[in-house]
């Protein structure tokens, strides 16, 4: 009895370890998929995993002095900005050509109201080739409307010079209605006639940026209007007057008197033509803090003195 009961251990055991080593070789040859993970290790279908790609890293303190810029005013500008946020700096006497152009960032950057220079300069180059006038009506739309605004109607059609000057008062309705009539691709077409080639004029007020631009490319289109370059002088001359319309001065002239200026800006960027005592110069800069704005635009105006 007790031997029968041996050899059935014995069998009992045996089955047993085949189940096992039958187990083993199946885990063995299977696949392991790694759950919410898009990409699965399979050697059998010779994929490749690549890195994802990584945006170009801008360093602040890369300084690079445009050639030809004033060694003087450039070492100056340096020091005003410091070496801890990203910059740009474009200075030009307009009489003598004389300049500096100071960054350590190359790339376009996102504006505010900084970018309605580039709108109003298409308005005044559409006004001076009869495709609208100061009488031209343009009916507000529902799609028009930016958050928050109540001055504008949606429905009710106002005239061009009204938007303008709402416009330089930082209403983006009037943005909007005034976009859409002369059209994003023409604001672009008549920026890079103006020297502004790294412009891109936004499609939307309350969607993104109004534009994404270059502080080198602000003051392009501010020489070309003192020139009158693509606008002659009646319609270059009303587009710099607009910008007086903005009411508060921006930072880079808080601190210039006793000159007329033309200027325009927001948090992250500044422009503005200035004339005095003989000297007419324009300075622009676009930063990712404005606190140096102020003792930029001191400095600059220190040099035509």
């Amino acid at each position: 009895m007790k031997n029968k009961v041996l050899i059935g251990s014995l069998i009992t055991t045996l089955l047993a370890f085949m189940l096992y080593s039958v187990n083993i070789k199946r885990v063995e040859n299977s696949q392991v998929q790694i759950v919410n993970q898009k990409n699965t290790t399979n050697k059998s279908k010779g994929k490749t995993v690549h890195e994802p790609k990584m945006a170009a890293v801008e360093y602040p303190n890369h300084i690079k002095v445009a050639s030809g810029s004033n060694q003087d005013w450039s070492k100056q500008i340096e020091k005003v900005m410091g070496k801890d946020q990203s910059y740009q700096v474009s200075v030009q006497d307009l009489n003598s050509g004389k300049f500096a152009r100071v960054s350590n960032t190359a790339k376009a950057h996102e504006v505010g109201a900084t970018g309605n220079l580039f709108l109003l300069a298409a308005i005044y180059y559409q006004e001076q080739h009869g495709k609208m006038s100061d009488h031209t009506a343009i009916k507000v739309k529902k799609a028009d409307r930016a958050k928050g605004e109540k001055m504008l109607k949606p429905g009710i059609a106002y005239g061009v010079t009204f938007l303008k000057q709402t416009l330089m008062r930082k209403n983006k309705t009037a943005g909007n209605a005034l976009t859409r009539k002369v059209k994003p691709a023409k604001i672009n077409e008549v920026a890079h006639k103006m020297g502004a080639t790294n412009t891109r004029f936004g499609e939307h007020y309350s969607a993104g940026p109004v534009a994404t631009t270059t502080a080198a490319d602000l003051a392009a289109v501010m020489n070309n209007l003192y020139q009158n370059k693509t606008l002659n002088r009646q319609y270059a001359n009303m587009a710099l007057g607009s910008l007086s319309l903005t009411g508060k001065k921006p930072k880079i002239v808080a601190q210039t008197n006793g000159a007329t200026i033309y200027a325009i800006g927001d948090s992250r960027a500044n422009v503005a033509l200035v004339q005095s005592h003989g000297h007419a110069y324009c300075v622009s800069v676009w930063a990712s803090s404005d606190r140096s704005f102020s003792n930029l635009g001191k400095t600059v105006n220190g040099f035509f003195k």
